[in-house]
């Protein structure tokens, strides 16, 4: 028949539009082509679907649209050979036999259902969590983070101030550097910093509080990769509030960067801090510094920055830097606080001046009254400063408060009088201090 057809279509169109036929046919399936069948289980056809459907009620889906299906009666489990008519070539595996079932039993009755899985909660490792809460800390001080490269120029250490012998200046070089300026791996973040805030600066951003929170790399001896260092450095400066008509116009000062690092201190339960003002790093104000200790151990610096330094990286208003070896600062935390239920005794506080030779700092008496500690001394404050009218020359005035309270019970005026004039004789020992 179907020859016929094509034999009278070429006829018509030479006698109605002209031209010359060609010799014998062109047939794209010359031959026979083999019939295509493929298999189709229920167990499979209902794991994918989610369905429940009999193995009858597939093989009458399937016969609904012209295909041939048989049951495969030489097989265990409930299955069907289905012929594939030569118009459907779309169907070529068994994934597409359960895509028509699925089409013809409706796409409305596919349960919707969440898949099951075991989830498996891993905590962070410590020292991850430390970091975390260190960002999160500087963060909710309104401090902004940064992130410089860590390659550094090796004249970064001259504008810092940094002497000819300083450890610092032995870094690690990189050996295919895109510039001089990234020739080398920086073992300290305030050459960085500094650049940062210099250029936020020259933008008129004049209200500053930035934090890097990154490793440095120190070179070793005998093997290939560096020693990585974690530390944490950050600057302030301009305005203590925001601007506006309500606010101060204060700028910060040394006293809100130790601020910032005593709320750290707290968070992170680092008790028996030492501030050294004699010791500091050339970068910094000699007077207006100092150095975290514990143990002796150094677990950073702040500070204002020295007036030659801040020249050399064309800023022209203070600015207050600390530099923290969290790496030290981690390791010298203490463990998660535990509540402590306070006491319903009443608290009485005991103010005394004392007369001190000008070279006492206010660490050195902290360190007395440490030592000096009664079990009913709940807080030491020094609130007050005088040098002038009735204070000797060479001389200076230190008022201490000391709050004391009992968990037990109220305490008598005897009781706290004898605490006090222990820790009164103390400081009289240990410094010679008088009191006013």
């Amino acid at each position: 028949m179907v020859p016929f057809a094509l034999d009278r279509a070429a006829a018509l169109i030479l006698e109605i539009a002209g031209g010359t036929g060609t010799k014998g046919r062109i047939d794209v399936y010359p031959s026979v082509l083999p019939e295509k069948k493929l298999t189709i289980t229920a167990i499979r056809t209902n794991d994918i679907l989610g369905l429940k459907l009999e193995i009858l009620e597939i093989q009458r889906l399937l016969r609904s649209i012209g295909l041939g299906v048989e049951p495969a009666s030489d097989r265990p489990d409930e299955a069907l050979y289905v012929s594939i008519p030569f118009f459907r070539h779309d169907l070529e595996r068994e994934v597409d036999l359960i895509e028509e079932v699925a089409r013809l039993n409706g796409y409305d009755r596919i349960p919707v259902t969440m898949p099951s899985s075991r989830m498996v909660c891993h905590r962070p490792p410590s020292h991850q969590r430390l970091v975390r809460r260190m960002r999160d800390a500087m963060v909710a001080g309104g401090f902004s983070e940064v992130v410089n490269y860590s390659f550094i120029t090796p004249s970064a250490w001259d504008r810092i101030g940094l002497q000819i012998d300083d450890p610092r200046r032995q870094n690690v070089k990189i050996l295919n550097p895109l510039t001089e300026e990234q020739s080398v791996m920086r073992t300290s973040l305030v050459p960085s910093l500094l650049e940062t805030a210099s250029r936020n600066l020259s933008y008129r951003c004049r209200d500053l509080r930035l934090f890097e929170l990154r490793p440095v790399f120190w070179p070793l001896a005998g093997k290939e990769l560096p020693d990585e260092k974690l530390r944490l450095t950050a600057v302030q400066c301009g305005r203590r509030e925001p601007e506006g008509w309500a606010q101060g116009k204060e700028n910060v000062d040394f006293y809100d960067m130790k601020g910032i690092v005593e709320s750290l201190l707290k968070a992170f339960m680092v008790d028996n801090v030492t501030w050294d003002g004699e010791k500091s790093e050339p970068f910094l104000h000699p007077g207006k510094s100092c150095t975290l200790l514990q143990d002796g151990s150094i677990l950073g610096t702040l500070g204002e920055l020295h007036p030659m330094i801040l020249k050399g990286f064309d800023i022209d208003l203070p600015v207050y830097l600390l530099d923290l070896d969290l790496e030290a600062f981690f390791a010298a935390g203490g463990e998660c606080p535990r509540f402590r239920s306070l006491s319903r005794f009443p608290d009485v506080s005991r103010d005394s001046a004392f007369l001190l030779d000008e070279s006492v700092s206010a660490q050195q008496v902290f360190d007395v009254l440490a030592k000096a500690k009664s079990t009913y001394v709940e807080d030491i404050v020094l609130f007050d400063l005088y040098r002038g009218k009735g204070i000797p020359e060479g001389k200076k005035s230190l008022a201490i408060r000391v709050r004391y309270r009992s968990a037990e019970k109220t305490l008598t005026d005897e009781e706290i009088n004898a605490i006090h004039g222990k820790v009164v004789a103390a400081l009289s020992k240990k410094l010679g201090a008088e009191i006013r």
